[in-house]
């Protein structure tokens, strides 16, 4: 059986190694308007998490309840 994940661990980092080493790139028409979409969404929760007036004090203040939650079940 180890020799068997072996082998196929193997397979699987060749493989990788090969599509990361190519050179060119020609990416299919489907795969351009995959990477657009990505890359929208991805912009749009990079500009949902940016830190403004409310949503940094938010996520700080859960941050200190949390740790303040674990000190007190810890003690």
């Amino acid at each position: 059986m180890e020799y068997i994940i072996a082998v196929l661990l193997a397979f699987f980092v060749v493989l990788g190694l090969m599509f990361a080493s190519s050179s060119e790139r020609n990416p299919t028409p489907q795969q351009i308007r995959n990477q657009i979409i990505f890359n929208r969404w991805v912009k749009k929760w990079k500009k949902r998490l940016t830190p403004d007036e409310i949503i940094f004090p938010m996520i700080l203040g859960i941050i200190i309840l949390g740790f303040v939650g674990y000190m007190a079940t810890q003690l």
